[in-house]
């Protein structure tokens, strides 16, 4: 094979293992060892399971997850058997002293309520009439560039400006006013 033939598929493989690989994160130095863990290995599951697509009702990579089905499957990984449906994952840490209510009026990152948000949160989403529709897990901040980052599964959210859809990294946004959802609530899983 010629030597810029092997060079450019080098570089090529190199560029794609560059853009699946899993940022680096800021975690705040105060993590609890068993959130670390959780984090560390949806980080790692990030990687193993690239191209796994969005299927209501799945949690399994090797067949799809949709967005309850991919916090199931990282809570697993941890020890954790948590309900199946948002709906149901958001009962049952609301019921818990560290779940934060979200005002309806937080609709920008910047507003105070999301100052308490930590890596290995649980984020949810409603509609407007209040039916908790979406989860994904809070990784945090990169360290590159300070951006939030979450990952589960979805389907039309977008990472760096590339839409994803399945399991994987996206950007962490807050919907804006005018939005048919908006983020209701967040807190750590119980962790072993």
């Amino acid at each position: 094979m010629p030597v810029k033939i092997l060079s450019l598929l080098i570089v090529t493989c190199f560029s794609c293992a560059t853009l699946r690989a899993a940022p680096e994160m800021d975690w705040p130095k105060d993590l609890s060892p068993a959130t670390k863990s959780l984090l560390e290995r949806s980080l790692k599951a990030a990687d193993q399971h690239p191209e796994v697509p969005y299927k209501t009702g799945a949690e399994d990579p090797k067949d799809g997850m949709d967005c309850s089905g991919a916090v199931t499957y990282l809570l697993g990984l941890a020890g954790v058997t948590p309900p199946r449906s948002s709906a149901e994952m958001h009962k049952w840490l609301a019921k818990t002293t560290t779940f934060v209510v979200v005002p309806a009026d937080a609709r920008d990152i910047t507003h105070p309520v999301y100052e308490k948000l930590r890596p290995g949160d649980l984020v949810f989403w409603a509609h407007a009439d209040g039916r908790v529709s979406h989860v994904q897990l809070y990784l945090g901040r990169e360290k590159s560039d300070r951006r939030p980052v979450m990952i589960g599964a979805s389907e039309g959210r977008s990472y760096r400006g590339q839409k994803r859809s399945g399991f994987g990294i996206v950007d962490f946004k807050v919907p804006k006013p005018g939005s048919e959802t908006r983020i209701v609530g967040f807190g750590p899983a119980p962790l072993k």
